[in-house]
């Protein structure tokens, strides 16, 4: 009875400071803004027909230099000028982040009218890719390309506070090249966490790792599911609408299971466990 009085008085007092923080945000005329990023593991087509990407890299590790947003007035139609994120400089293991795995990037205040419609990314110099055979080969940025991508946020967002979650892509940021090297150009979308939903659930058989995607219209939400979580997959960042998930095991070139999906009012679906073979 004591342990049940005390958890009581515990979730009270949480309760109280999460309504005060709520409140002095309010009361400031501010409101917080996450950055999360994650990733979109390798899309098979990318590379070739028949080619799965994990074959040839295990491995992504992205160096971020430095980050900046830009802000909207919501009553001024104004826009800020680029402004810093505090964000020290540091490599993330990117393939690590998927079926619903992110990593926390930073947070700070804007006022309560503003919100977040560019992301800047400044890469570093140090990004690698981890070949099949463990090799471990740099990331080259071509003089073609540039070390600075721009993310344009186009979810609606809440009142208050809400987060951000930055999606990088790596099928169609790392290119191989002729010459032997591996080029990066990267690719990144983003998704307001507050105004989206997932699609998740358990492919079956358990040890087939599978590709799960939806196609919307040029773009392409994907990834690969996780034999180690019971073959988990989840894909995130997905609006009010009927969708098309598709199932293709990773050593097939054909789709051999489709499933329509509907999403309502930014609640999450689950699909339990779904046979993807006969």
């Amino acid at each position: 009875m004591k342990k049940v009085f005390f958890s009581l008085i515990a979730f009270a007092v949480m309760l109280t400071a999460c309504n005060s923080n709520d409140m002095d945000e309010a009361a400031s005329g501010k409101r917080n803004v996450s950055f999360f990023l994650t990733d979109a593991p390798g899309n098979a087509d990318h590379f070739g027909k028949g080619h799965n990407p994990w074959t040839r890299f295990s491995g992504v590790n992205l160096d971020i230099a430095g980050i900046q947003y830009m802000a909207v007035d919501t009553i001024k139609k104004d826009s800020t000028i680029w402004t810093d994120v505090p964000f020290n400089q540091q490599t993330i293991a990117v393939s690590l982040l998927s079926n619903g795995d992110s990593v926390f990037l930073s947070d700070f205040n804007i006022p309560e009218d503003q919100v977040v419609r560019k992301i800047k990314f400044k890469l570093g110099k140090n990004s690698t890719v981890i070949l099949s055979d463990s090799t471990t080969k740099p990331l080259l940025i071509s003089e073609k390309s540039d070390s600075t991508l721009v993310i344009h946020v186009r979810n609606n967002v809440p009142k208050g506070k809400y987060s951000i979650m930055l999606d990088f892509d790596i099928a169609h940021s790392i290119i191989p090249g002729k010459d032997g090297n591996f080029y990066l150009k990267p690719r990144m979308r983003c998704f307001v966490r507050e105004t989206t939903a997932s699609i998740g659930g358990f492919v079956m058989p358990l040890r087939l790792a599978t590709k799960v995607f939806v196609v919307i219209d040029n773009d392409t939400i994907t990834t690969v599911s996780d034999i180690k979580r019971f073959n988990l997959f989840k894909l995130d960042g997905f609006t009010t609408g009927t969708y098309t998930v598709q199932f293709m095991p990773v050593d097939s070139t054909r789709v051999t299971f489709t499933k329509t999906v509907e999403i309502k009012k930014n609640r999450d679906v689950f699909l339990g466990k779904v046979k993807v073979i006969n």
